[in-house]
């Protein structure tokens, strides 16, 4: 199995044994490592490798030494005890994933009942537009059944409901979730592992996301011009202070301005809360114009987020070039022009943020 939907789903529980959950995952057993957690507990039985339907009951018969029984050729065999330890599938590792690629608020809780039903989030917002996401972990369609029934029963607003696979989900429910204006996501055509080993949305997931949203989020209108930047203008002659989270004090030779993140166009069209490329600009402030790996909020979606950023900026004050580059070891980002954050002036040397 190249994802864990499948595996996940095959299990009545969403605990097993190391050794279980190699043999489902097979190759893909390491990568999918970090949503597994152990537990105190030891299983009480291992499948035998290649007999579907053999077993081994688990006896301890020393300090930290096992022995499997098999009843059907009535054989004692050593049992590695890595094998026994029990790992759980973490449905709030799986969220906050899920939060990092779609955008929503993370609120993670398991909901009350008799199956595996978890609240992940909210997206837009939660006192006004928006919707809720939602996932159910079911391995037979009746208890699936349950779970549908119980959430259109509790939730009386169109949602997200993310499963396993469709293949639980009769057509009754999928009519009833439709007629609710709700969105079913299966895992297994939506979450899968990039080139690089990092989890990414399938463009069929992102595609039918995105025209959700737009349907109980219609796009807010930015406002977004254009800086009066004087002629021959660079990146270094820029200078930028915030002044609290939702503005920023512009400088380019004899022009200065005061600046909303939705003039500058870096709003979040889903929300109309600041953009992910506005709260990267906040933290080049913070952290005097430079990023790297051990800077505070580093992680692989600030990539995209500084070319997006870059763009925007290129557009807003129409300077050749880019404002935010590589540091010279190729290591890190620095910005080009001045930057500070809240209640910092400029008169400290920027040298190492001009050409």
């Amino acid at each position: 199995m190249s994802q864990p939907w499948q595996a996940l789903e095959q299990l009545d529980d969403i605990v097993t044994s190391h050794l279980s959950w190699r043999l489902m995952l097979g190759d893909a057993f390491e990568s999918h490592r970090e949503l597994l957690v152990p537990i105190k507990d030891l299983a009480a039985s291992l499948p035998v490798p290649g007999y579907v339907n053999e077993s081994l009951e688990i006896i301890q018969v020393g300090d930290g030494v096992f022995e499997g029984y098999n009843d059907k050729t009535e054989e004692y065999v050593p049992v590695d005890r890595r094998d026994i330890i029990c790992y759980e599938f973490s449905f709030g590792r799986l969220a906050n994933e899920l939060a990092s690629l779609i955008g929503f608020d993370l609120a993670f809780e398991e909901l009350a009942g008799p199956m595996y039903r978890f609240r992940l989030g909210h997206f837009g917002n939660p006192n006004g537009s928006g919707f809720s996401l939602y996932m159910a972990k079911v391995s037979d369609p009746s208890r699936l059944d349950w779970c549908v029934d119980a959430l259109l029963a509790e939730i009386h607003r169109p949602f997200v409901l993310f499963l396993t696979s469709h293949r639980m989900l009769s057509s009754q429910n999928e009519a009833a979730l439709s007629a609710r204006g709700c969105l079913v996501i299966p895992l297994e055509q939506s979450m899968l592992r990039g080139d690089d080993g990092a989890w990414i949305l399938s463009p069929w997931a992102r595609t039918q996301l995105v025209a959700f949203r737009d349907r109980l989020m219609p796009p807010a209108k930015t406002v977004a011009g254009r800086f009066a930047t004087p002629t021959g203008s660079r990146w270094s002659d820029l200078e930028m202070r915030f002044i609290d989270s939702e503005k920023i004090s512009v400088v380019v030779g004899d022009q200065r301005q005061m600046l909303t993140y939705s003039q500058l166009g870096l709003i979040d069209s889903r929300s109309g809360k600041p953009s992910k490329q506005w709260e990267l600009l906040r933290l080049f402030a913070r952290e005097h114009g430079v990023m790297t790996w051990l800077s505070p909020g580093a992680c692989r979606q600030n990539r995209k987020r500084r070319e997006l950023l870059n763009k925007s900026l290129q557009q807003f004050f129409d300077i050749p070039g880019d404002p935010i580059e590589l540091t010279d070891d190729g290591k890190g980002w620095r910005c080009v022009f001045r930057t500070k954050s809240e209640g910092e002036s400029y008169s400290n040397d920027f040298s190492q943020h001009c050409d």
